[in-house]
């Protein structure tokens, strides 16, 4: 039989790993949400930095569940005219307009530097 003592490196090793792993696992989950909110600044700030207006459609939408006062951010998909990648930029969505928002509908994208992008207007 084999004391405890033959089991206790096991034991270290485990407690390693797990901090390894713990310390990675919120350092990633820390980097998400700073992207979300730096794209969340992008939006507020669109109307201060310069830039060129494009109509687009959107491809696809998702709430994000965050909120500025009494609206929604969305997620908006889309493709930037004479391109076929998929962008995806912020918008500020009204809750009465909320049921109103889906695939096909015609919006106004801000183009700025540094590859800023924000839904300024969707066309209901």
């Amino acid at each position: 039989m084999m004391g405890i003592e033959y089991y206790s490196k096991y034991f270290m090793y485990g407690g390693i790993a797990v901090s390894v792993i713990a310390t990675l696992f919120f350092y990633f989950l820390a980097r998400m949400d700073d992207k979300k909110k730096a794209d969340i600044g992008i939006f507020l700030t669109c109307h201060l930095w310069p830039g060129d207006i494009v109509e687009s459609k959107i491809v696809s939408c998702k709430i994000t569940g965050d909120r500025f006062g009494n609206d929604f951010f969305y997620d908006i998909r889309f493709h930037l005219p004479g391109g076929n990648q998929l962008y995806t930029a912020k918008t500020l969505v009204n809750i009465s307009q909320m049921p109103l928002i889906q695939p096909g509908l015609r919006i106004k994208v801000k183009k700025g530097s540094e590859g800023r992008l924000a839904v300024i207007k969707i066309e209901f």
